[in-house]
């Protein structure tokens, strides 16, 4: 009856031992809105597409995730020297190799429907509006 007894307690063991696990379980890393956001507009989503995806996430993340949007497309701008390009540009081709410039950063970006950042690309850099 001991035996029985041993044999009996050392298998319920055995199986507790068994169903408890070894490590903690993993959390899923935290992802930020921004990085969605980058990873969804470099897939070729559009701003609306975009915004849709993200539209449970509270309006003030969203709105603080595309002015970093638009200081980063202004930067890249500036790095590659747009506006010294626009002002120096003697040719119908030399202009659309700026516009175009302007137009790819803004379309990785995923603000292609961002007037804020129209209007800061022609306040900071000079070139109207009409031209994006």
């Amino acid at each position: 009856m001991r035996r029985l007894i041993a044999w009996l307690t050392l298998l319920v063991m055995l199986i507790w031992g068994m169903s408890v696990p070894v490590s903690q379980a993993q959390t899923a890393p935290a992802v930020s809105v921004y990085s969605i956001w980058v990873r969804l507009s470099l897939r070729g989503y559009s701003q609306e597409e975009i915004e849709s995806v993200l539209r449970n996430m509270d309006a003030k993340t969203v709105d603080d995730v595309k002015a970093r949007l638009r200081r980063t497309v202004l930067s890249n701008l500036r790095l590659k020297k747009v506006r010294e390009r626009f002002l120096a540009a003697r040719e119908k081709g030399d202009l659309q190799d700026v516009v175009t410039s302007i137009e790819t950063e803004i379309r990785f970006a995923g603000l292609e429907n961002d007037p804020e950042l129209k209007s800061l690309i022609q306040e900071r850099f000079g070139i109207p509006i009409e031209r994006l």
